[in-house]
């Protein structure tokens, strides 16, 4: 419920400034004026601190508080009705709480309190009560009392009725006020920050149902008092504080425009410091000795980028202040911090919704890098939030879908018209085609993805994008690659296929139990020491998506300790993440298992979209097969058929009874096709309407940005030109046909999940052949390459390794354990499908050795593999990571002096199309480096001569050994 009146008055006594908004009108609650326009209706008129009409107001407000129909948590309340909101709550306190009972919270938008409390506040009569009969006004004015009811108080700092002096004057009255400044004038904001505010506010003081405490006032009389102090959070220990002051230093440095500092430094004399561009710059502690953060560091940085690096300004909200307001808690990095959006659109222009989805995909990143500083990796997820078509993804009402709405009411002759264009099916909409036509634009798409695959990465500049897409034309282009941005890439691998596959196995197998823990439940033994994905031979054991830190060898030859030919006798070569059985190096990797899918997934059967929508993060797939064709399409185990057929040499063999591992490959992408398909086929009428442009952007919202769809798109219309003739296909969509969206569907899905197979249970009687035909068969349903191995038989030794590793004379690896060479060549020959470029960043290019500003990620950060998965690693004959002390168990940070002891140590996984600056904010990121860059240099090869490589040049095995050199020292340069 809320409460809410314009005050106005030519009252003489002008100490109320709502009463005095108007000179002429004095309109009572239930008066009126004959023959005038319509008038303002006010609680009360003033006649000195009397309040003519106020027993009528209060009267009014009881009688609706207690009907029975009426339940009312809290009010709200404007102006003048700001202030009725603080007399009804006055009373609520003093008659301890049986005036108005059930007012849990009040909410006050220019309200006031820099005048007395009127002479006739105190109700009497029929519908009253005889609580406050003894009580005066003047002893309710002089008491101590604070009024414990949570408030929230909202000024505007232009608000020249109310000025904000006379709203924080009523705030003494309460015990535990909350504030809200905004620059606008006398009003109630509306913006989706501010809403946020409110709603947050409500729900906190509704759940809070706290017990009021009741004190005296004088003469005994009954009221409610607080003696409650909200509870301060308590500072960081001296190592967190250490770090989260670091953080702070080093994105003022990287974004010194964009950085905005909220909470306080103070100087040695306890004085707040002014904080000025050049401090960021030099670095907000270095303004001399004894400058120290106030607790808790908040901050904000503006989300969006520089207008030159946006691709298309559709992608992004209309508020180019809109920032991320960071606050720690005491326990940052090991907790995560405070993250919200701050801006001034309102709800039309910012829907709750986008808002809620770009903070999920921002608290991800954090969640993700909990126990290291995170808030770049924020900023960068909000920033590819947006830049992958978020906003349009994540409202069900786009402007687009108003203009159709709009132009069908315009266009509509009667409401029957109306109804039938509304209920047009999405095969009117689309021509159809026939099945032997859609199965042939399938693989069309299919071999159109190949090509794209094999090219290039774009490097079309972002105005000529942005032409493209409004005009149609594509002459400036040379080349489909795959698009997007560069920049550090946070790889995330997919595993996917039917249910019982074995998919928690390999998960289990991959991250070494890390991310979980609990029972051991491949065993049923209840150590308490590993627990890992859920597996079981039914379906749906895995109802989330299980996601951890896997290890991942790198790419052949993409590290510079594979070229041949090179003397590498004198350098002992490091790897932050160890190295596998054959000697190569690891590099970490998020992998996402989600659920199994069955066939009708994408129509809402089994767990439904849900597995779906969970694959948007995932840059590449692995799909787990069951080889041994012992289950049917829904995981259920069906055994071995009762008669065996003749293998290759004549001999007997047992034939699984379930579907052949084929047959899931293709109805597993057809759930993939049909999902994104359906999606775009319900919205046809209005794509095809709007062109090239909206098709872009409905693609963009599969997690890819506009430049990486458009050469998918590209590369669709020279296709069709080529095969069909039919050019210009993108400006022609109201001619398509359902075999039209199914290539370019087909083509999207093959460049945005690219597929490999591990051909899982391969141990199993039956699954030779079946292997032999899936290996025959590739490339086949969007799937390049199959390893063939055996999860189970891996994880055990995996398992193994981390029950030893906790203690060594529990359990020692079998013959029916084997190192997981097939679960790491699966992700391997994953990642080729989607090549990261790779570079390792130096502090000397003659010796190579690491940045010391690497060293704490090399030793902390979250995707080091455990205990449990380097006694795997060694285990297997890999090379644990570089520091790693097996003495004492543990990671060391290592001295300057033993640098030398591991060359070519630290690796950043970046995306194609990165460029030397790329790598230099990555370094920044993780407080390698400082300052801003001077120049940079730049190798391919161990012992080659270094060039000089500037900011814009493109990253790529040429330069891949990198020594940037900027123009401040950060501490650990400092210190050496």
């Amino acid at each position: 419920g809320s409460g809410s009146g314009s005050g106005s008055g030519d009252d003489d006594d002008d100490d109320d400034p709502a009463d005095n908004a108007d000179d002429g009108l004095h309109q009572g609650t239930d008066d009126r004026q004959d023959g005038g326009d319509k008038l303002l209706r006010t609680w009360w008129h003033r006649n000195g601190n009397e309040y003519v009409g106020l027993e009528k107001s209060l009267d009014y407000i009881r009688d609706i508080w207690s009907s029975k129909d009426c339940n009312i948590d809290g009010i709200l309340g404007f102006s003048q009705g700001a202030r009725l909101a603080h007399l009804i709550a006055l009373l609520h306190a003093a008659s301890n709480r049986r005036f108005f009972p059930g007012l849990k919270y009040v909410i006050f938008a220019s309200g006031y309190g820099d005048v007395p409390l009127p002479i006739n506040l105190l109700p009497v009569g029929p519908g009253w009560d005889d609580t406050l009969a003894s009580f005066t006004v003047e002893e309710l004015s002089t008491s101590e009392m604070r009024i414990e009811l949570p408030s929230l108080h909202i000024m505007g700092l232009a608000d020249r009725l109310i000025p904000v002096e006379s709203s924080r004057a009523v705030l003494d009255a309460y015990a535990n006020p909350m504030t809200h400044e905004h620059p606008g004038g006398h009003h109630v904001p509306m913006q989706s920050a501010v809403v946020d505010i409110y709603l947050n506010f409500i729900n906190d003081a509704v759940d809070q149902a706290q017990a009021h405490a009741v004190a005296n006032v004088p003469d005994k009389k009954q009221a409610e008092v607080t003696s409650k102090e909200e509870e301060p959070q308590r500072d960081p220990d001296e190592d967190h504080a250490q770090v989260q002051q670091d953080e702070c230093e080093s994105l003022a440095m990287i974004f010194p425009d964009e950085f905005i500092l909220h909470s306080q430094i103070l100087n040695e004399r306890g004085e707040v410091v002014n904080i000025k561009r050049e401090d960021m710059e030099a670095g907000l502690g270095n303004g001399g000795e004894g400058r120290r953060f106030v607790h808790p560091i908040s901050y904000a940085i503006k989300i969006r980028p520089p207008s030159d690096q946006i691709v298309d300004e559709a992608l992004w909200p209309s508020d180019d202040e809109l920032s991320l307001r960071v606050t720690y808690s005491s326990e940052y990095p090991d907790a995560s911090p405070r993250l919200t959006l701050d801006h001034t659109m309102s709800l039309l222009q910012f829907k709750g919704s986008q808002e809620q989805a770009c903070l999920k995909a921002i608290r991800s990143a954090a969640e993700d890098e909990v126990g290291m500083p995170c808030v770049m990796g924020c900023v960068y997820a909000a920033r590819d939030f947006f830049e992958s078509g978020g906003l349009a993804a994540s409202v069900d009402f786009t402007p687009t879908d108003a203009y159709a709405n709009d132009a069908i009411e315009k266009s509509a002759g009667t409401p029957e018209d109306v109804q039938e264009t509304h209920s047009k099916t999405t095969d009117e909409l689309l021509a159809p085609a026939s099945l032997e036509r859609i199965a042939e634009c399938n693989r069309q798409g299919l071999e159109i993805a190949g090509s794209v695959l094999g090219h290039p990465h774009t490097t079309t500049t972002n105005k000529e994008f942005t032409s493209w897409l409004d005009s149609g034309d594509d002459t400036i282009y040379d080349a489909a690659g795959s698009g997007g941005k560069g920049g550090q890439w946070r790889y995330t691998i997919g595993l996917v296929g039917k249910p019982s596959a074995g998919k928690s196995t390999f998960f289990n197998a991959a991250t070494a139990f890390a991310r979980q823990r609990g029972t051991d439940r491949s065993t049923g033994s209840n150590s308490g020491v590993i627990g890992g994905a859920t597996m079981a031979p039914h379906p749906f054991t895995t109802i989330d998506p299980n996601v951890g830190y896997c290890l991942v060898p790198a790419p052949p030859g993409s590290c510079p300790e594979h070229d041949e030919g090179i003397d590498k006798s004198e350098l002992s070569i490091g790897s932050t993440h160890g190295r596998d059985s054959k000697g190569r190096r690891l590099l970490p990797v998020m992998l996402k298992d989600v659920a199994g899918l069955v066939p009708g997934a994408y129509q809402g059967r089994g767990k439904g979209n849900k597995f779906l929508d969970d694959l948007t993060d995932a840059d590449v797939l692995v799909h787990v097969v069951d080889a041994s064709g012992t289950a049917d399409t829904e995981g259920n185990a069906l055994g071995y058929a009762d008669e065996e057929e003749d293998d290759e040499n004549g001999s007997k063999r047992k034939r699984g009874a379930g579907s052949h591992p084929l047959n899931d490959l293709n109805w597993i992408r057809n759930e993939l096709l049909e999902w994104v398909y359906s999606n775009l086929a319900a919205k046809w009428d209005t794509v095809s309407r709007r062109g090239r442009s909206r098709l872009c952007s409905m693609f963009s919202g599969y997690g890819q940005s506009q430049a990486f769809v458009y050469d998918v798109l590209l590369e669709v219309e020279r296709y069709v030109d080529r095969k069909e003739g039919r050019d210009h296909v993108l400006d022609q969509l109201e001619s398509w046909d359902a075999g039209d969206l199914h290539r370019l569907v087909s083509a999207f899905l093959g460049v945005r999940f690219p597929m490999a197979l591990a051909l899982n249970k391969s141990d199993l009687p039956s699954a030779a052949q079946y292997v032999r035909d899936v290996q025959n068969a590739l490339p086949a349903h969007g799937a390049h390459v199959g390893v063939p191995l055996c999860a189970q038989i891996e994880m055990t030794f995996v398992r193994n390794s981390v029950i030893e590793s906790l203690n060594p004379s529990n359990i020692t690896n079998t013959d029916r354990a084997v190192p997981p060479d097939g679960v790491w060549d699966s992700l391997q020959s994953a990642m080729m499908l989607r090549e990261p470029v790779l570079v390792f960043p130096v502090s000397d290019m003659a010796t190579y050795k690491p940045l010391s500003g690497m060293n704490k990620y090399a030793s902390g950060h979250a995707s080091l593999p455990n205990t449990g998965m380097i006694s795997c690693l060694l285990s297997a004959g890999g090379e644990a990571p570089s520091l790693w002390n097996c003495k004492r168990q543990q990671y060391n940070i290592v001295s300057d002096d033993s640098m030398h002891q591991s060359a070519l140590r630290d690796v950043l996984v970046m995306k194609p199309g990165s460029t030397v600056e790329d790598a230099f904010l990555a370094l920044k990121s993780m407080n390698a480096l400082g300052g801003e860059f001077i120049r940079a240099e730049g190798a391919g090869r161990i012992g080659e001569q270094s060039k000089l490589v500037k900011k814009d040049d493109l990253l790529g095995k040429n330069n891949c050994i990198l020594k940037i050199m900027t123009n401040k020292r950060t501490k650990w340069q400092n210190s050496s």
